[in-house]
């Protein structure tokens, strides 16, 4: 036999296994794509960052586009002003983990409403993740760049047909989502955002976010009020409140929130990412804007109103419409 030859079928071998072994420590190293989802919620508790973002929203017959400055500092503060249209320019948004609130600068318009930083509030995504997990086949696309970042894609795509879906861009490094599209349930694009600005690890003092909200308007009280429990939700109030007794495939409720002022009431249900909401009010309680861009249900019933709306198809609408007691 030829030493030589000999030496090199060795050194062949020895390649072949390096090949093989690297191959196996990449799958190992490999973060699967739940995995990535669960990282990014968390990061989104626990980053500090400012961005600007954009979101295009597309409604029947027309869209339109929001652009806004967010700054984010771990674990509950968040301040967010818009930037365009020119209409909005002036609004601000504050939450401390405690209460949102919507101030129109230069104005002594307030709004008050539940943080979304609140315990309570990341209790509800992380519940929702979890339905994702249940109802959504998920799955890790190839990877891409936003802002010359390198970002994991992931699919979301409904295991029930009629729901809507989703894809995210997530920052590899981060793991904040950068760009999110959002479509119906008939397929169509729906929503879309994506920050064309990020900065992480920025800090600020909060005191100079304050001083956009007197102090007098800030101690004002909830103007809503949200409950995990429709036993909860009952027990503070002392009108009757109808919910739906049928619901697609998937969907379980989620919250309920008190428009204590109107004694009005919406209760969301939702199977991860799919949203129905079904609100109800005194019938003398105007629906304001809820009815914009959307194509909902409405009726009344026993002196009251009740507004019916979710990306679903028409004919699951009028099977909840009918099971709301």
């Amino acid at each position: 036999m030829n030493p030589g030859k000999g030496f090199q079928k060795v050194l062949q071998c020895l390649f072949v296994l390096i090949i093989l072994s690297g191959g196996m420590t990449s799958a190992l190293l490999a973060i699967e794509p739940k995995e990535i989802l669960t990282r990014s919620l968390e990061a989104q508790f626990g980053l500090d960052f400012e961005g600007i973002k954009k979101t295009e929203f597309r409604l029947p017959g027309r869209s339109y586009t929001t652009t806004t400055r967010i700054i984010r500092q771990e674990p509950d503060f968040t301040y967010t002003t818009t930037l365009a249209p020119a209409r909005l320019k002036r609004l601000v948004i504050l939450d401390d983990g405690k209460f949102r609130i919507k101030h129109i600068r230069g104005s002594n318009k307030f709004g008050f409403f539940p943080s979304l930083n609140s315990p309570e509030a990341k209790e509800i995504k992380r519940k929702s993740l979890n339905l994702i997990f249940i109802n959504y086949k998920i799955s890790k696309l190839l990877d891409g760049y936003i802002l010359a970042r390198p970002v994991y894609v992931i699919s979301l795509i409904p295991k029930h047909s009629g729901n809507p879906r989703r894809k995210v861009w997530i920052d590899k490094k981060m793991y904040l989502p950068l760009k999110e599209e959002d479509y119906n349930w008939r397929g169509e694009l729906i929503s879309s955002s994506f920050y064309t600005e990020i900065h992480f690890d920025k800090r600020f003092s909060k005191e100079k976010f304050y001083r956009d909200f007197p102090q007098r308007p800030r101690k004002k009280v909830f103007s809503q009020e949200r409950f995990l429990s429709l036993k909860d939700l009952r027990r503070k109030i002392r009108f009757p409140v109808s919910s739906a007794h049928y619901l697609p495939p998937s969907y379980e409720f989620q919250e309920a929130v008190l428009f204590s002022k109107e004694r009005a009431v919406k209760l969301t249900y939702t199977n991860g990412l799919g949203v129905i909401c079904l609100f109800q009010m005194p019938s003398n309680i105007k629906l304001r804007g809820h009815l914009e861009g959307a194509h909902p249900l409405v009726w009344e019933k026993g002196g009251r109103t009740f507004l019916l709306m979710a990306d679903i198809s028409r004919k699951e609408l009028i099977k909840i419409k009918q099971s709301v007691k």
